[in-house]
């Protein structure tokens, strides 16, 4: 396999940021996570990985980590079974402190609330502390206009759909040309990466076009106009649902923020 046709390499290459990390930072963290923990080697040999992560740094950390496998994107509000976990022939799954209760036991898991900085990789028989400074040594070459690999890079657990990264390349650079997305955009998005609808425009097609990623993962309108506010954004992305509750609450008499979407160029949204 190539590594320049995979996804979180194009991303890399691309030069965004994620919540105010360098996309090749996180990138290079996740290839060090996995070139620093044989526990986690082993336990994702001939298997996939699953992603339990909300989007941003650590969800593009485990996505880089997982290295060309096939990645199971699992919902993090959905029940998680151990015989579903077998049936994806999942070895490991990468997750936060907040979620890692909803595993079966005995699920080899790392934890990435620290990510890119730290990690923490709990298998069987030992738990692994992991520094992961010496990220900042990795020089990523990438390449944003390639056609990207045949091999799968995503299945989406909530559907059982797969995509290979040549698929969601394409779908993130149509993303990209339908809504405009530029380097100098700063996008705020509050979509969850549990379908290619939500993937490509919410997540990747920002970060290919080379441009700024500020997550939320609160899905209210309060939360969404503050991260708008904190990186005086151009571009949202987000649920038809909320897209509906912030025209609603727009109208009202005294809202606080003022002008809120004065320099929103663009919204989004998608159905999810």
């Amino acid at each position: 396999m190539d590594p320049l046709a995979l996804v979180p390499y194009a991303i890399a290459a691309a030069g965004g940021r994620t919540n105010g990390f360098d996309s090749s930072q996180l990138v290079a963290a996740g290839l060090t996570l996995l070139q620093r923990s044989a526990p986690l080697v082993r336990a994702l040999a001939g298997r996939r990985s699953a992603l339990l992560l909300p989007p941003g740094p650590a969800w593009l950390v485990g996505l880089a980590a997982s290295d060309g496998r096939g990645a199971v994107l699992l919902e993090p509000n959905s029940a998680i079974q151990e015989a579903r976990l077998r049936e994806w022939n999942v070895g490991a799954v990468f997750t936060t402190r907040a979620l890692q209760a909803s595993l079966p036991p005995g699920t080899p898991y790392v934890l990435l609330d620290d990510a890119p900085r730290h990690a923490r990789v709990v298998s069987a028989d030992r738990v692994q502390e992991l520094d992961l400074g010496s990220h900042f040594a990795l020089d990523l070459i990438g390449d944003t206009e390639g056609r990207g690999s045949p091999e799968e890079c995503v299945l989406f657990a909530s559907t059982g759909l797969s995509a290979s990264h040549e698929q969601l390349m394409d779908a993130a650079r149509r993303a990209m040309r339908a809504e405009q997305f530029t380097p100098v955009d700063r996008t705020v998005t509050v979509v969850s990466p549990h379908a290619l609808d939500s993937v490509a425009p919410g997540l990747l097609a920002p970060l290919l076009a080379g441009g700024q990623l500020r997550t939320v993962a609160e899905h209210t309108t309060t939360a969404l106009l503050d991260a708008v506010d904190e990186i005086d954004a151009t571009m949202i992305v987000l649920p038809s649902a909320l897209g509906d509750a912030l025209r609603d609450a727009l109208g009202l008499p005294g809202w606080v923020h003022a002008d809120p979407l004065a320099r929103v160029k663009r919204v989004v949204r998608v159905t999810i």
